[in-house]
């Protein structure tokens, strides 16, 4: 049998190259077996997205709960109401451990035999936020020495815009001379600023106007486009119905209110049988308001 001719043995080496070759491509897009996983993203804040949530320090609030929550949504700003100061400051320092880089600043407290420490608001936000002209001011009255009314603010750049951001705990379900009052406040300690945000827990109905009113003449709307001044039986609760021993009635009284923002995403979390936190991510771009969905 007569030998390939040099040609033919000449394409067959190209060929056998040209096989090599791909194998060794498609091989370089198979991970092998041994090769380890690769490296996850580490966590990060999302830029504009804010929380809010009444962690009930002297009864339901752990450092553990306060760390594990913003570590599960990884807010830039969390507004955080009626929480364990010295827990807050422990939460920060277990996320900052986790690899996670956030810093707080404490709003107005009150000593409270529920607390190791003094029981109030707080904002818990990611390194490098902005905190401009942080304040605090009391309202003008509240319902006594247990928890200390009145509200955080400060200055932030949210999506490339200046805002101005309240953190705030109005008096309780059976003062609601107090919380009329105080929302006056509120509403008229916002007319300097174009942007401004109000998060916390209003102890309100959003369509109880006698209380609500100035807010919401003050051009501010809720993150849940059913929430107004007008009943509305979509408007998304956020103090569920727990039934007995403790039976109430479901309740808005947590809210994320912007005037000047818009809100790009609505989410309200269950971690315990008390008050939802609310998440939502902020935008400046003209965007319809979400529906809520509840977790």
């Amino acid at each position: 049998m007569s030998r390939p001719s040099s040609t033919a043995r000449t394409a067959w080496r190209a060929t056998k190259v040209w096989l090599i070759g791909s194998m060794a491509v498609v091989a370089g897009l198979v991970t092998p077996a041994y090769a380890g996983p690769a490296a996850e993203e580490p966590l990060k804040p999302i830029p504009n997205r804010l929380m809010t949530w009444i962690t009930n320090g002297q009864e339901l609030g752990t450092p553990k709960a306060i760390a594990e929550q913003i570590k599960h949504f990884l807010p830039q700003v969390a507004a955080l109401q009626e929480s364990c100061l010295n827990e807050v400051r422990e939460a920060v320092r277990q996320l900052n451990e986790a690899g996670l880089r956030y810093e707080y600043r404490s709003g107005l407290a009150a000593l409270n035999g529920g607390c190791p420490g003094r029981l109030g608001t707080a904002i818990v936000y990611a390194k490098g936020t902005t905190v401009r002209a942080h304040n605090k001011k009391g309202y003008s009255d509240g319902e006594g020495w247990l928890e200390a009314r009145g509200m955080q603010s400060f200055t932030t750049k949210l999506d490339g815009q200046w805002v101005r951001v309240f953190n705030t705990h109005l008096s309780a379900p059976g003062h609601e001379e107090l919380r009329k009052l105080q929302a006056g406040e509120l509403a008229a300690a916002t007319r300097p600023h174009p942007r401004a945000l109000i998060l916390g827990d209003l102890n309100t109905r959003p369509h109880v106007t006698r209380v609500m009113d100035p807010i919401w003449q003050a051009g501010f709307k809720d993150v849940d486009q059913f929430c107004g001044p007008a009943k509305d039986p979509w408007c998304t609760k956020t103090l569920p119905l727990t039934g007995p021993p403790r039976t109430r009635e479901e309740s808005k009284y947590d809210y994320i209110l912007g005037r000047g923002v818009n809100f790009r995403s609505c989410r309200l979390h269950t971690p315990t049988d008390d008050h939802r936190i609310v998440i939502s991510d902020l935008t400046v771009a003209d965007v319809p308001r979400p529906v809520c969905t509840v977790t």
